[in-house]
Parts: C-alpha cells; structure tokens; sequence
C-alpha cells in the first residue's frame, strides 16, 4: 500500500516539474503566419508553402487549411527566407526576402491568380514596423541593428540602451534597468538558457563581471517588459533574450 502511494507522490511531482519547465521555456525562434486565398477571395484550400532559409537551404512545408490559413513555426531567425506557394489550381507564387524576428510571427498574405491570367508573380516582401501580433510590449534588434550600432564595450547594453525605457545605470557597472526596476529582477537567456545572477553577486545583473558571452555571437537580441504569452517567466522587470549565429552550408 504504501509503495503505491509512493509512486503516486513520485509521478506527480515528476508531472509538475515538467510543465513548470515547459511555462519557463523562453522563445528562441520565430514563425510565419499566412492567408491564401484565390481570385475571387476564396481559400486556397489545398495549397502547399514551401519556406526556405537561404543561407543554409533548409526548408519547412506547411499546407493551407479550409480557412485559407497556414502556420510555420520553429524557424530560425533572421534570413533572407523565400516563400513559395504553389497550387494545383492557381498560379506558383514566389516571396522572396522575407526576414523573421526573435519571438515574432510575420503575417503573410497572398493573393494567387488564375493560371492563364499570369506566368509567374514575384512578391518581394519587406519588415513590419509595427509589432504586429507580438506578445506585448517590446523592442527587437536584428544582425544588422547589432553591426551597426556604436558599441565601445561590446556589450549588451550598448545596444539594448536604444529602447526608451531601458536605462543603463553607469555607476552600478552598467546596470540594465527596465522600467524603472532593479537589475536583479530581470532575466538574460541565450538559446533559451538563462544567465541570470541567481546569487546576487555582481550589481550588473550578469552572472559574470562582464558580458558572459561574445558580442559578436549573437544574431538578435529582444527586450520583453510585459509577455503575457505563458512560456515566459522567472522575472518581473523584463526578460532580454538573445540568440546566437548559426553557419551555413
């Protein structure tokens, strides 16, 4: 009797230790959401969207439903990426120059044509401004806003400092204060893993005295203030989240 009760115990704790960790799992990729529809404004029910990474060829399918609707998720960051919808009824569409930020969904849509009515389309596609269908309030920086941004220490903060409400406390060794918050209640992940100062030892909010990765690593950087998607967590000030460069082929 006991040993089952013990198993019991065991089972739910292995339980809740596993979705506690999923909740603190934090993005490290980005997703493509799309609407097809036809000539007349009608889904393209049926279609296949090929999306390709450029640089390294890798590609992901996904096939639009009876809404007209597509999803890719899992896709890495940055790009350029090339879309092609093609369809057994309408005319292939090519999107070409499509580039994804950390956390993002970009919102695709696409209009198809009759197969006598063109040859082919070319669709160039260029970056949202404006946040749309982000998680809350937040600031991204691409490769090239990393590259090109003034940066004497090489350090995140040269670059996280542009958002308006982040500010660097200089005499606390470049403390990262988000909204007007302690340091300590931030959170730093890279590739979804956290370095955060868990023992309260440094003033800056690193695990380390400096930086404790290379600068020149990181493909995108985001700073998140108030996600209310559940795989944040672990922080009340904001959560500055980056990933790192991947090769190609």
């Amino acid at each position: 009797m006991k040993t089952h009760r013990i198993s019991r115990i065991t089972g739910a704790l292995v339980l809740a230790l596993g979705l506690s960790t999923t909740a603190m799992a934090n993005l490290t990729t980005s997703a493509i959401k799309g609407q097809i529809e036809g000539p007349s404004g009608n889904p393209a029910v049926g279609a296949t969207v090929t999306i390709t990474h450029v640089p390294s060829g890798t590609t992901k399918t996904a096939t639009v439903n009876a809404a007209g609707i597509f999803v890719a998720k899992g896709l890495r960051v940055g790009g350029p990426y090339k879309v092609i919808v093609d369809s057994n009824i309408f005319e292939d569409t090519i999107v070409n120059d499509v580039y994804l930020t950390l956390g993002e969904t970009y919102p695709l849509s696409v209009a198809l044509h009759r197969e006598s009515e063109l040859e082919t389309i070319v669709i160039t596609g260029q970056s949202i401004s404006a946040q749309a269908m982000s998680a809350g309030p937040s600031a991204h920086f691409n490769a090239d806003d990393l590259r090109n941004a003034p940066s004497i220490n090489r350090d995140l903060i040269d670059i996280v400092r542009i958002d308006p409400r982040v500010y660097i406390d200089e005499s606390r060794s470049g403390a990262i204060q988000c909204g007007g918050s302690s340091p300590r209640f931030n959170s730093l992940t890279v590739d979804g893993v956290r370095m955060n100062d868990s023992f309260g030892l440094n003033s800056n909010g690193y695990p380390t005295t400096r930086i404790p990765f290379s600068f020149d690593s990181i493909e995108q950087v985001s700073v998140e203030l108030a996600p209310f998607d559940v795989k944040y967590g672990g922080f009340t000030a904001c959560n500055i989240n980056a990933v790192t460069k991947s090769g190609t082929n």
